[in-house]
């Protein structure tokens, strides 16, 4: 009998153990955990934070990390230098690049990058420089791909400054008011090197994917509107009228019908979710929203104070991370944020 009792007992020992097994595999497949990395400055030095830790980026003193992204572990990074006519840089991995030099730019030229985004590896650039052209045609509008340019358009007035770039299918969408020298002034967008027309845009924002397709955000007549680009239907976000609407972003994620719409300047304490207007709960006194991001129907979330100078950093309503300018000589700030599941 004892005999017999033994083996059962590490029978019973062995299915407990592989139960316990298998209920913390479940729990392992059900938790997921994410890095929230948030770009800007901190004591006048270009920097970004992963989870909260602050990194000082390499050659960063007197620069400002406006634009973050994270693609399979690396860190990509566009910033700039203060002053009425910047210079441009970006990091990958916290290795610097001078964009005049990178993007083959004439030492002399004036010059404006004014969106990055990156898709597999290639790193994409949008902006416009001063040719010094004798011809009246002397501003070229590119898109630079891993440091190759592709001129779009040619302008005669720097009519570009807004534009913005978003990668789909591994396609770069363009944002852009244009001089066509046939058609004159312009607005729309380009997929590749393609111009597609939009009328009476008088400015233009981003562009996102969510489950119904590409969405393009623009302004008219002093109005958000954006317009799927599979299916070409515009929508009204909201009749309120905002005299010199002037910029505008608009978030969402691939698995999800919902669309966000932030307004940094004129939007103040509140976002559309779906055309409805919500006001952002948490400090009031924080009243610009500087950047939005959602992940797995979780909203994160910059919002900047004005005076004192101040930024925070909010999960679902909650604030994580803060900054203050200690004085006017001071740059702290929170610029743009991005998030990934780990």
């Amino acid at each position: 009998m004892r005999n017999l009792i033994l083996p059962f007992i590490l029978l019973l020992t062995f299915v407990f153990s592989c139960r316990e097994n298998d209920i913390d595999e479940g729990l392992g497949q059900k938790t997921t955990s994410y890095d929230v990395y948030v770009a800007g400055s901190e004591n006048n030095k270009a920097s970004f934070w992963k989870n909260n830790v602050l990194n000082n980026l390499a050659g960063g003193d007197n620069l400002n990390a406006e634009k973050i992204i994270v693609e399979n572990n690396n860190t990509y990074i566009l910033g700039n230098s203060n002053g009425v006519n910047p210079n441009y840089y970006f990091w990958k991995n916290n290795t610097k690049e001078d964009l005049r030099v990178y993007l083959g730019i004439p030492t002399l030229s004036p010059y404006q990058i004014l969106d990055m985004a990156i898709d597999n590896g290639d790193n994409y650039f949008i902006g416009y420089y001063d040719t010094f052209s004798p011809t009246p045609l002397r501003y070229e509008f590119c898109i630079w791909k891993n440091g190759v340019k592709t001129v779009l358009n040619i302008s005669n007035d720097i009519i570009y400054n807004r534009s913005k770039i978003n990668i789909f299918n591994h396609q770069p969408y363009v944002s852009a008011i244009i001089n066509s020298i046939s058609s004159g002034l312009q607005s729309g967008y380009y997929i590749g090197t393609t111009f597609h027309s939009i009328p009476d845009i008088s400015w233009v924002c981003n562009f996102s994917q969510n489950s119904t397709g590409i969405n393009f955000l623009y302004i008219k007549s002093g109005l958000y509107y954006y317009r799927n680009l599979t299916t070409n239907i515009e929508t009204l976000v909201s009749n309120n009228n905002y005299p010199n609407l002037s910029e505008g972003k608009i978030i969402s994620e691939t698995n999800s019908s919902d669309l966000y719409v932030a307004g940094y300047l004129h939007l103040g304490n509140s976002y559309f979710k779906n055309n409805i207007q919500t006001a952002f709960p948490i400090d009031p006194t924080y009243s610009r929203i500087k950047d939005m991001f959602v992940l797995d129907n979780n909203l994160y979330m910059i919002k900047h104070q004005i005076t004192p100078n101040s930024s925070k950093v909010y999960i679902n309503d909650v604030e994580t991370q803060n900054i203050t300018n200690t004085s006017t000589s001071t740059n702290n700030t929170f610029n743009s944020i991005y998030v990934v599941q780990n």
